[in-house]
C-alpha cells in the first residue's frame, strides 16, 4: 500500500485547484479561506511541495498535522 501525506495549499485563486489536482489527490478545498487538502505519495513529497511552492499564485505549503498526532486533546477537563 502506498503511504500518502496531507499537504495544506494556501492559494489566491481559485483558478489554480486544477494545477493542484494534477499533482496530487485534492480532496477538499475552502472558497473563502483560499486553502486546499491535497494528499501526494510519501516519497515524491519534498519534490511536489518544491513545485508548488514555485507555482504562481501559491501563498504557503505546508504539511497537515492532523494526521501525525501533534495535537493533544485531555478528555479528563474538570
Amino acid at each position: 500500500m502506498i503511504e500518502r501525506e496531507p499537504l495544506v495549499v494556501y492559494y489566491r485563486s481559485p483558478k489554480l485547484l486544477k494545477l493542484l489536482r494534477k499533482m496530487g489527490n485534492l480532496t477538499y478545498y475552502h472558497k473563502k479561506r483560499h486553502y486546499a487538502i491535497v494528499y501526494v505519495d510519501a516519497d515524491k513529497k519534498e519534490t511536489v511541495m518544491k513545485d508548488m511552492r514555485n507555482l504562481r499564485g501559491v501563498k504557503y505549503v505546508d504539511e497537515s498535522y492532523l494526521d501525525k498526532d501533534m495535537y493533544q486533546f485531555d478528555i479528563n477537563v474538570q
